[in-house]
């Protein structure tokens, strides 16, 4: 017997109180859809329709028809309009995966055949940086087609504020069903990014992780599961209510890669693993060996270990020192965080052929993304990511894969980032970003890469991202008393071409490479001597977008949720928390 749905009727947008503390807590489970998502089951009578109109935007269901149509007789002239030319659309997003750990991206020894056979039928992009290195910030990037500076979130226990415009929102309001499934509570509808989603599965079955903390989270396996049968029950209610929705729009998330790594036994033993498990504390253990490598025995009172650096922030020796050589148990680690990516392309090769056998594939958007990567021994936030934004915290891939070959077999060199998903899509369906600040000079905002999927050369242009780590004691008030923008004066990157500038404001730092002859950051060319006039131009111009970029910072509204203080520092955040 399939799932049953029972959603509700489409609420209303509201203003969240301020501190979060009061706010009522969705439902986790498909039984009770949470947030704004409206109802559905499979002994209801009627599917709802698209929600009502926004209230401050000005863009709503008749607005969405409108345009649609528009864009139909535009591109066919007089008669009757065509069907819609992609009517599916699946983002697949990787927590805290490193692009060069999948083999399309070159990595002969971490097997992921079901991404390298989906990214043979579509378009690479080989050089695409994750707007934020930790995953909510970073995920509201790719749902709303913004970085942090805009759409608001800091890190991970904030809030999206209802005045930002996601994907799931637009999709619904152009007649899509939206559903997601999550694989970590770092992504609980707690976070309000379930808004536009019809169905937000955030139900986690792993609730305490191989170390023994809680770690609410579920496998890869089960993601795909999940969404699966969910699926066949919405395929169901299509046969039996002629008005329910035919097109789909699907997000799974999948969290196995992040720490702690614990791949299943087979999966360690495939990569010869001696470890069972990478616990935090064999974390923490790998992190202060390498610690004491820069440090030596360091200073009377330094804190050790990854904790300590996550609250306090890298020094200086370990921003600009580390040699880069793993240790005996970093490599155990890191054949165990190869099995967790293996394990979760699995789970994708299953996701993908359930959707083939249902007949679901053939007109499907396939995207697939991660929402940052993970340093482990090359440089200084060792097993980290949030904390840098080095290539191996912010180095993503995208893969984008049409049903009719479009875009299939290219690789794009050209720099872009995550804030680039949500325009793609929307262009790839023929609807506008509905919003005036769109324009593609604007550099808070992403732009459509489908002219690049269909040939044609990308205009260059600067891309950024930010660490979100550490948490409150960066955080800081401006004079008047207003909020600064949280990360201001955490670690940025700024990227145009090979060229890439790195500033950590609280170390008075700048670091600047070209990752075409230095792919490992290994080389500041800001400490080697006079610049040639290439990297003199070339940092005359990342610090001019710097200055555009920070001047453009209108972060919406947002806050620091307590409620979710625990479960974060259980998921090795120890940040967690506000000052406020």
């Amino acid at each position: 017997m399939g799932p049953t749905f029972v959603m509700k009727e489409p609420q209303p947008r509201h203003t969240p109180p301020t501190g979060r503390l009061d706010r009522p807590v969705a439902p986790q489970s498909i039984e009770s859809a949470p947030g704004k998502a409206q109802g559905l089951s499979l002994n209801a009578t009627r599917w709802h329709g698209p929600t009502a109109a926004r209230d401050s935007s000005g863009f709503g269901p008749r607005w969405w028809a409108l345009a649609s149509l528009c864009l139909v007789f535009v591109a066919c002239g007089s008669g009757s309009p065509s069907p819609p030319p992609y009517p599916h659309v699946l983002l697949i997003t990787l927590d805290t995966t490193r692009a060069d750990h999948l083999g399309v991206y070159g990595n002969a020894e971490v097997k992921t055949p079901a991404l390298d056979a989906l990214a043979a039928e579509g378009t690479i992009f080989t050089r695409c940086m994750a707007a934020a290195a930790t995953t909510l910030a970073s995920h509201t990037s790719l749902l709303t087609g913004t970085y942090p500076l805009s759409h608001g979130v800091r890190r991970n226990g904030y809030f999206v504020g209802e005045d930002n415009l996601l994907l799931a929102e637009v999709l619904r309001d152009a007649g899509f069903y939206c559903a997601a499934f999550l694989g970590s509570s770092a992504l609980t509808s707690k976070s309000d990014l379930n808004q536009g989603f019809d169905v937000y599965d955030d139900q986690f079955s792993l609730q305490v992780e191989a170390g023994g903390r809680d770690q609410d989270q579920r496998t890869a396996a089960e993601v795909s599961k999940a969404l699966l049968d969910h699926v066949d029950g919405v395929l169901r209610l299509q046969e039996e209510q002629g008005d329910f929705p035919e097109r789909l729009f699907l997000l799974a998330h999948y969290f196995d890669p992040h720490a702690p790594y614990a791949p299943s036994a087979s999966m360690a033993e495939r990569y010869g693993a001696s470890l069972g498990v990478g616990d935090f504390d064999d974390i923490e253990s790998a992190v202060v060996v390498q610690q004491r490598r820069v440090l030596g025995e360091g200073e009377p009172g330094q804190s050790w270990g990854q904790q300590a650096v996550i609250r306090d922030g890298l020094s200086e020796a370990l921003a600009r020192k580390v040699p880069g050589v793993p240790t005996q148990r970093g490599r155990e680690l890191a054949k165990l965080y190869a099995g967790e990516i293996t394990a979760t392309d699995d789970a994708i090769g299953t996701l993908l052929a359930g959707l083939a056998a249902r007949g679901l594939l053939d007109d499907m958007i396939v995207i697939v993304t991660a929402d940052h990567g993970e340093t482990f021994w090359e440089h200084g936030n060792f097993w980290n990511h949030g904390l840098w934004v080095s290539e191996t915290d912010i180095h993503v891939p995208l893969i984008v894969r049409f049903p009719d070959g479009r875009g299939g077999g290219k690789r794009v060199d050209e720099p872009v980032s995550g804030v680039d998903v949500m325009p793609t899509i929307l262009s790839a369906l023929g609807l506008a970003v509905p919003t005036a600040a769109s324009t593609q000079d604007n550099p808070a905002r992403g732009r459509s890469l489908l002219p690049a999927i269909d040939g044609q050369a990308l205009p260059r242009r600067v891309v950024f991202s930010e660490a979100t780590q550490p948490g409150p004691s960066l955080e800081t008030r401006t004079a008047e008393g207003a909020p600064a923008w949280g990360n201001a004066r955490k670690p940025q990157a700024a990227r145009l071409g090979d060229w890439k500038l790195v500033e950590a404001p609280y170390l008075d730092l700048k670091q600047l490479f070209h990752l075409g002859r230095d792919p490992g950051e290994r080389h500041d060319l800001l400490q080697a001597g006079p610049l040639e006039p290439a990297a003199r131009a070339a940092l005359g111009d990342l610090e001019l977008a710097f200055e555009r970029w920070r001047a453009a910072a209108q972060p919406k509204s947002s806050a620091y949720d307590v409620s979710q203080t625990d479960v974060l520092r259980s998921m090795g955040y120890s940040e967690a928390g506000d000052d406020e």
